[in-house]
């Protein structure tokens, strides 16, 4: 009888640990998880790190996005807040002279659509095996995950063609003439709240146009940024984001000024 309750006092808290341990790790990876720009991107490996990131990649279609649509209330305090205290970028505009243009030589037309330091790049362009549907489908856009009413910022110059709700995702659509060229940028996720321009505006390279959010299929508040060569939603107008950022030389958004 002494013997069953030794091995009883002994074993079982082994065991307890052993199970735990894989747990604790997998806390402390996901907690260790910091802010990057652009430059270092991270492709979360499971759902579970995709969630953490917000992303969009490996979301069940199944799901109910109009679940989604409507803040609770201290999210979209929090979207008004930011919104009310967003910060001024150095984007040279085109009208006036001020210290906006001071920090580069010349104008740049293309910027990255979010201030360097607040977004994880979490989730990137192109084709994966949908862990939900069990085919490769196109993840037309690249993600950037940050806390919902993080500013939104206009790559380019252009035109706004598409502003508001569309099939349960808070959408923008602008529309650019860049060396010779009509592009298309969109950007996603955002509630109503959080979209501060309408269809029809004129709006500046880097101008703010709207506060991350978490509409439609969405695991957590990101932006989910696309360029296309057409106003669509076909596959084969898309390019990967990334790239047509480095290509025109997009310049990261900044608050210093100096």
């Amino acid at each position: 009888m002494l013997v069953v309750l030794a091995l009883v006092t002994v074993v079982a808290p082994l065991r307890s640990n052993l199970l735990t341990a894989p747990q604790a790790l997998a806390a402390l990876d996901l907690g260790s998880a910091a802010p990057t720009s652009a430059g270092s991107s991270t492709d979360p490996s499971s759902s579970v790190a995709a969630a953490v990131l917000g992303s969009d990649a490996d979301v069940d279609t199944a799901s109910d996005p109009e679940l989604s649509n409507v803040p609770d209330a201290a999210t979209l305090a929090r979207i008004r807040e930011a919104y009310e205290n967003a910060s001024a970028t150095c984007a040279a505009q085109t009208t006036g002279a001020s210290g906006d243009t001071a920090a580069f030589n010349s104008t740049p037309e293309v910027f990255y659509p979010m201030i360097s330091g607040t977004y994880t790049v979490s989730s990137p362009y192109g084709y994966r095996l949908h862990p939900t549907l069990g085919y490769m489908k196109l993840h037309a856009g690249q993600d950037w995950a940050a806390a919902a009413g993080t500013p939104i910022y206009a790559a380019a110059a252009g035109t706004v063609v598409a502003a508001g709700m569309s099939s349960g995702t808070g959408t923008i659509i602008i529309e650019h003439q860049i060396d010779g060229q009509t592009w298309y940028t969109s950007y996603l996720h955002m509630y109503a709240d959080g979209i501060y321009v309408s269809e029809g505006d004129q709006v500046e390279a880097g101008q703010l146009i709207a506060g991350v959010g978490s509409t439609g299929y969405s695991t957590g508040p990101h932006l989910h940024f696309e360029v296309r060569t057409a106003n669509n939603t076909e596959d084969s107008s898309t390019v990967d984001p990334a790239e047509w950022l480095e290509e025109h030389g997009a310049v990261e958004l900044t608050t210093d000024c100096s």
